[in-house]
């Protein structure tokens, strides 16, 4: 019920499971975090722009300050039942961040301190 992906590990016996949302990749723990505190908002959502509006929510999060979502830096994809796999670039794109520009960003992920090395959760 509801949207969902499914994800799985690479090799012989891959195991597949369903997830409602997730995030990988170095800096992806402020955006684990934005997941994790929304998940129940995703539950019965029906409406594509609402679910890409809290996944580029996500991904502001784990940006620098100085730094900020744009058709240039940002592609979303999306596939469902009855869609076919579709991406959004450049100029498609404009209209999902239209709808977060406004929202205050969530603060930046703090730089790892002198001496210590940036830790990538998985």
């Amino acid at each position: 019920s509801g949207i969902n992906a499914e994800y799985g590990s690479s090799g012989i016996n891959a195991e597949y499971g369903e997830c409602k949302c997730m995030a990988i990749g170095s800096r992806s723990q402020s955006a684990r975090t934005y997941l994790e505190r929304h998940k129940d908002e995703f539950k019965n959502v029906e409406d594509l722009n609402e679910l890409v509006a809290h996944a580029l929510r996500a991904l502001r999060d784990c940006l620098p300050n100085e730094s900020e979502l744009t058709t240039k830096n940002v592609s979303v994809g999306y596939v469902g039942r009855g869609t076919d796999f579709t991406i959004k670039d450049d100029e498609e794109v404009a209209e999902y961040l239209k709808m977060i520009e406004e929202e205050t960003p969530a603060a930046a992920p703090a730089a790892p301190a002198a001496g210590e090395e940036a830790m990538d959760v998985q």
